[in-house]
């Protein structure tokens, strides 16, 4: 979680700050974010405050001569004056830190337990069999998104959306004839894009829904919970192919909530494209 530091809209007029050199001011200002970042509560190393100085200890001195840093010869080094009278102090970061990480702890054991609750269930929603049939072809490879040939040993659920379920099988088919050919890699993106929009131009939104689905439990290699598809879908009916474009981005991560992840990604690129339109 990165930590920020504090200025207020007055600081560049305050006596201390108005009679400082540029360089005293930029050395001033990346001691604050030292501080901040390693939560030092204001303290800066000699060794660093000569390094943010360029090794001209006048900016240094000028800081000091003005009350801005004090220097703490105990320790050879500066202390900000007052910094956690306006900064967050390194104990309320590590608390805040450690909310965050059981807040999250908590959200992905929700996240399993609805999962369970979803695979154990009969019937629910149409589209909770809407994934893949088993690929023999794919390994998601996280820094060039190149997808290479793999057995795999768990099978998912077929989709059971009539056009969905024939694309996934022209996609296999595909994929075949990659192997049989001697390619020992394909890029699964671009065959999902090229069925995604045949679904799309035939106005098959359910069909489009379920073909998305079965991409993102490719990826993760797992059934989908219905609240994920459910979020699927409400990824494609409102920003479309972007959708699918979004989870390739949101693929490129380690992610433990692709869809969420993916969800945001695709407002982003909405938002952009809407700004070039």
């Amino acid at each position: 979680m990165a930590t920020w530091i504090k200025i207020d809209d007055g600081f560049n007029d305050h006596p201390k700050i108005v009679g400082l050199s540029d360089l005293a001011f930029r050395v001033h200002i990346s001691g604050l974010c030292y501080a901040g970042r390693y939560l030092t509560d204001g303290f800066v190393p000699m060794s660093i405050a000569i390094r943010l100085a360029n090794n001209d200890m006048m900016a240094v001195v000028d800081l000091t001569q003005v009350g801005l840093w004090i220097e703490d010869v105990q320790n050879n080094g500066f202390r900000i004056h007052d910094y956690l009278a306006h900064q967050t102090s390194k104990n309320e970061v590590e608390q805040k830190r450690a909310t965050t990480r059981e807040r999250q702890k908590r959200y992905r054991e929700r996240q399993k337990a609805q999962e369970k609750t979803s695979a154990e269930s009969e019937g629910g929603d149409d589209w909770d069999n809407a994934l893949l049939t088993p690929s023999e072809y794919r390994i998601q490879n996280t820094e060039d998104r190149i997808q290479n040939t793999e057995i795999k040993t768990k099978e998912l659920p077929a989709p059971r959306v009539a056009s969905a379920k024939l694309a996934v099988e022209n996609i296999s088919k595909r994929l075949t004839e990659a192997r049989v050919s001697g390619i020992n890699a394909w890029n699964l993106s671009r065959l999902v894009e090229d069925e995604w929009d045949k679904l799309h131009n035939n106005s098959d939104l359910g069909g489009c829904i379920a073909l998305t689905a079965w991409y993102v439990s490719e990826l993760q290699t797992r059934q989908l919970s219905s609240q994920e598809i459910g979020r699927i879908g409400q990824m494609t009916k409102r920003f479309g192919r972007i959708a699918l474009l979004a989870i390739d981005e949101a693929a490129s991560k380690d992610l433990t909530d692709l869809v969420s992840y993916a969800y945001r990604v695709a407002q982003n690129m909405y938002k952009e494209k809407a700004a070039q339109n």
